[in-house]
């Protein structure tokens, strides 16, 4: 059984209201970040993970355990915001991971603050949103993550260099094909479970890609260097929007099928 720290969500007071108003206390409280950074970065040009860290974790309703984490720009093209295994317990689910891109000197340079923005979304989508690291906690019980059909969504819903070659429709056609493919090998006991993994992984990678491009036009209006990448509009090409009616539309399908079956035996 994995148990979940309290560190993994905000209190029931805080996460709470429609979708759209957890989503907009995302970005609100994306804004008071933002705003304390560019408050820092007046003073010089890149900070310190520790000063990052502090300044993050003062502005959050709830302190939490949340690691920040400097790689290299140079070695890495790929960062993340993700949650964190325990590292004495193997079975609890303790807190959180911002990987930044750091310069030369592991710092956080004010170019490449967009990218942080985006990893700190998927942050308080997590903090905020009871259900995703609950069927976070689900997928790890089941031990999906190291099973076959896995790479599902990373071959098909999320392999940007595929879908930019791609039309729309062949990359939704393809997609849903070889999801039904893979469900017939799924057991019923973790179908929904890996359904809706893609689905909250697909809703939390499209808000953290428009929260990137809104904050990297910013940057690029106060005359900050920003990379062309953090200023692609990401769903031209994800189509994230027709993926997750495409998830749902599957979600549904298997619904059906268990209510069928229950009602047969």
């Amino acid at each position: 059984m994995i148990k979940l720290s309290p560190n993994t969500r905000f209190s029931h007071n805080i996460a709470r209201g429609s979708i759209q108003q957890r989503k907009k206390l995302t970005e609100e409280l994306n804004t008071k970040v933002f705003q304390r950074m560019l408050q820092l970065y007046e003073k010089k040009d890149s900070y310190g993970i520790d000063a990052i860290k502090n300044n993050y974790n003062s502005l959050l309703p709830e302190r939490k355990k949340i690691q920040i984490t400097a790689l290299p720009k140079k070695e890495y093209t790929d960062y993340s915001g993700s949650v964190v295994v325990d590292e004495n317990h193997d079975n609890v689910l303790s807190g959180y991971s911002i990987e930044i891109p750091a310069n030369k000197k592991k710092k956080l340079s004010i170019s490449d603050l967009s990218n942080f923005m985006h990893e700190s979304t998927h942050i308080l989508d997590y903090l905020l949103n009871p259900k995703y690291i609950a069927n976070y906690k689900l997928m790890c019980e089941k031990n999906i993550y190291e099973k076959k059909y896995f790479d599902i969504y990373e071959k098909y819903f999320y392999n940007t260099e595929d879908m930019q070659n791609n039309s729309r429709d062949k990359m939704l056609k393809l997609a849903e094909e070889k999801t039904r493919e893979a469900l017939r090998r799924v057991p019923y006991s973790e179908k929904i479970i890996f359904l809706n993994y893609i689905k909250y992984s697909l809703e939390m990678e499209y808000h953290a890609f428009k929260q990137d491009v809104f904050y990297a036009k910013i940057l690029k209006k106060l005359g900050k260097h920003v990379d062309n990448e953090c200023l692609e509009d990401h769903n031209k090409f994800m189509a994230f929007p027709e993926k997750i009616n495409l998830v749902n539309q599957l979600i549904r399908e298997e619904l059906d099928k268990i209510r069928t079956l229950n009602i047969k035996s």
